[in-house]
């Protein structure tokens, strides 16, 4: 199902991107509500290439608050390549375990502006997870892959 919904994502990435819309931009001072699977983040343009993004995801059991920062490469287009990372802090609850954790990962993706307000963004990269479950005095890390993809609406200037 996961590999499912991913490709349907990806796929609607790719068609939006291979339209022609209205040309969109992001500078210094604004920021952006988005809406991530499974959450909500706020991000900020701390210069026109660099922004920062407060983000928290929700799914049954567990919850992950975290802080993400972009570099943007070209700021002339729809299409607006980046790179970045991000730091996450990790809860979860389930039937017989419980416990915290952490979380890095650096991606690189794209956002595409579908109106001057409007964008989606697709992202992916290599993070490190590591959890601690309280209950048992266990833990566990490893290399995980990570695809994000959100949708963006701008206010500011």
């Amino acid at each position: 199902m996961y590999r499912k919904l991913m490709t349907r994502l990806v796929a609607l990435f790719c068609l939006l991107f291979s339209f022609s819309f209205v040309y969109g931009e992001a500078v210094k001072g604004d920021f952006a509500i988005g809406v991530n699977y499974p959450g909500l983040g706020v991000k900020y343009f701390l210069s026109n290439r660099t922004a920062l993004e407060l983000k928290g995801q929700v799914a049954e059991n567990i919850a992950v608050v975290g802080l993400r920062g972009y570099h943007y490469f070209k700021h002339e287009n729809k299409f607006l390549p980046f790179a970045g990372y991000e730091a996450d802090y990790i809860t979860f609850q389930g039937d017989s375990s419980k416990g915290t954790g952490y979380a890095g990962e650096i991606f690189i993706g794209g956002e595409y502006f579908i109106s001057r307000r409007f964008s989606v963004q697709l992202d992916m990269g290599p993070g490190l997870v590591s959890l601690n479950d309280t209950a048992t005095s266990e833990s566990v890390s490893g290399l995980e892959y990570i695809v994000n993809f959100g949708i963006n609406f701008y206010f500011g200037k």
